[in-house]
């Protein structure tokens, strides 16, 4: 457990006293980034849950050790990319119960901690599917419809392909774009209905997985990627169709 005392003077010395609100929806995943000083590269960062209040104790849900590594702690993931100087949180599976008040933070064994509160919000929107499945023939194409909650109608979406890391993301349109292509991934948005469609061409083996529509909101030098809907892809042959048959 890590005793945070936070009082107005610290919020002067550390200059790093901020909050920041972040909305995910049940079932779906949430990635956050938090970025840091130069100044702190050396130094352990955490994710904790704790209360909002002058004095508080905050658990920790996870915490770093070896740089550039990623750590896993049940549904929650932590990674330190020193280079660019920020980290990035990964929560899964989100209930109702996750809401409530987190922290970022630097762990500096001298002076205090640097520390942002994340204020995590967990809806429940009938507007998109928690999940869907989908089969396409290798060699061909899958289109697979992405919708949206109305208030992220001008949000940069993205088509997310699910591994411990969450690396391959593709950044589909942002508000003043109609179309987006990158590698052998398409895109189009219909602002009008609220859903974009995410086109996938020549289609290998490797394009099989689970893969998730999701939605990025930034705020000043804070930013998180609301993962909503969770798309299961199977790529098959002809030839092994008609052997099932």
């Amino acid at each position: 457990m890590r005793i945070l005392l936070i009082v107005i003077l610290l919020s002067f010395m550390t200059g790093c006293l901020s909050s920041f609100k972040v909305t995910g929806y049940s079932g779906g995943t949430v990635i956050i980034y938090y970025h840091y000083s130069t100044e702190d590269r050396s130094h352990e960062k955490y994710f904790c849950v704790g209360q909002d209040s002058w004095s508080l104790s905050c658990d920790d849900q996870i915490r770093t050790g070896l740089k550039n590594t990623w750590f896993h702690s049940g549904r929650f993931s932590l990674y330190d990319i020193t280079g660019d100087n920020y980290f990035k949180v990964i929560i899964r599976q989100l209930t109702r119960q996750d809401e409530g008040t987190y922290w970022c933070g630097v762990d500096k064994p001298i002076i205090p901690d640097s520390y942002t509160k994340v204020e995590l919000e967990v809806k429940k929107d009938d507007c998109c599917e928690k999940s869907v499945t989908e089969t396409a023939y290798l060699g061909g194409e899958a289109t697979i419809r992405c919708n949206y909650p109305e208030d992220h109608e001008d949000s940069i979406k993205y088509f997310c392909k699910e591994s411990n890391d969450f690396k391959t993301c593709v950044n589909m349109t942002s508000a003043h774009q109609t179309t987006a292509k990158a590698g052998h991934f398409s895109v189009s948005d219909n602002r009008r209905e609220r859903f974009s469609t995410v086109t996938i061409r020549d289609l290998t083996e490797d394009d099989s997985g689970t893969y998730w529509c999701g939605v990025e909101t930034s705020r000043t030098e804070q930013r998180y990627i609301t993962l909503i809907t969770q798309v299961k892809l199977l790529v098959i042959s002809e030839y092994k169709l008609l052997l099932s048959l």
